[in-house]
């Protein structure tokens, strides 16, 4: 079973051959993930906290992501900063990353604002190996551990505002890492961690001061691998409660609700399931949770310029 788990686990994540970043649902509230201009980018200190697990009716150690941020304007004027944890476990399979951001805003006009970001940290990668329960023990593919040593990153960020609007392009990792070999470059063996290229966008359609539409797309890149794309669409209502579909292109769709507890929490849960995957043992889809604070800072002027509920 543990063999199974880590098969299922590396093919599903495309990381035997070229590692790829995680496709969040809510990601419109945990952009710092993936672009570093996104820090200090709302009038507060926000935390956010996220959980992606799959799989988890199947199996004991079914994929899942957690992650930690921390982002937060400055006394100093246009600066944002910012602070990632991300662990990631694939079975026996697991990643934990530490991450710093650095924001820098531009105010293109009275009410739009261009955000340079620089992200920067480090990743550990592990496979256990010889923990694993294996038909044949004497197989020396499996006679030793994978354990990584910590490497660095650095990644780039440019993220647009104006009231409604929001637009991101970023790559969050510029190194092509090898985990197996400890390198940053190449070597033998295949590069398990590629370049990702994303582009996020948004719209606020305000239909009245109590009812709006946000429409959001969500788009990565990587060379040798296919495009992906997400859409989703959420109605929000007296800025307390909100609903939304998801439609991830030749891969999933699903449903997301949210809901603002005070004026500091909101709680945001999203369900998606594979339309393509037609093998119903493993199509019990993906679960996700987000839960965020914020630290209103409206009384000062710093990181102003964002559009509400990013």
């Amino acid at each position: 079973m543990h063999i199974l788990v880590f098969i299922l686990a590396i093919v599903s994540a495309d990381r035997l051959y070229a590692q790829r970043e995680t496709m969040y649902a809510h990601y419109m509230f945990n952009i710092l993930e993936i672009n570093p201009a996104y820090a200090g980018s709302r009038n507060s200190l926000s935390l956010i906290s996220l959980n992606r697990s799959h799989w988890t009716l199947v199996f004991d150690k079914a994929p899942i992501t957690q992650s930690l941020n921390f982002h937060m304007p400055t006394d100093r004027d246009n600066v944002g900063v910012g602070f990632s944890f991300r662990s990631e476990r694939y079975g026996p399979e697991s990643t934990t990353s530490f991450y710093g951001d650095y924001s820098y805003r531009v105010n293109v006009t009275h009410d739009t604002y261009l955000r340079f970001g620089l992200k920067a940290g480090v990743s550990v990668y592990d496979v256990p190996l010889t923990q694993l329960i294996i038909d044949d023990p004497s197989d020396p593919a499996f006679a030793s551990d994978i354990v990584s040593h910590w490497l660095p990153n650095f990644g780039f960020g440019l993220y647009y505002t104006s009231d409604n609007l929001f637009m991101g392009l970023s790559i969050p990792k510029m190194l092509e890492v090898n985990y197996f070999d400890n390198s940053l470059t190449a070597g033998v063996r295949t590069i398990l961690q590629r370049r990702n290229y994303f582009f996020t966008a948004g719209w606020v359609f305000e239909l009245n001061p109590d009812i709006k539409i946000i429409p959001t797309t969500y788009m990565r890149y990587q060379q040798d691998s296919p495009f992906e794309a997400d859409i989703t669409a959420n109605l929000v209502l007296f800025d307390r409660m909100s609903a939304g579909v998801i439609l991830r292109f030749q891969d999933a769709m699903g449903m997301m609700v949210g809901l603002w507890i005070t004026e500091n929490w909101s709680v945001n849960y999203s369900f998606d399931w594979a339309i393509l995957n037609r093998v119903p043992s493993f199509n019990f889809g993906s679960h996700e949770l987000v839960i965020r604070y914020d630290l209103n800072l409206l009384h000062s002027h710093r990181g102003r310029g964002g559009p509400p509920h990013f």
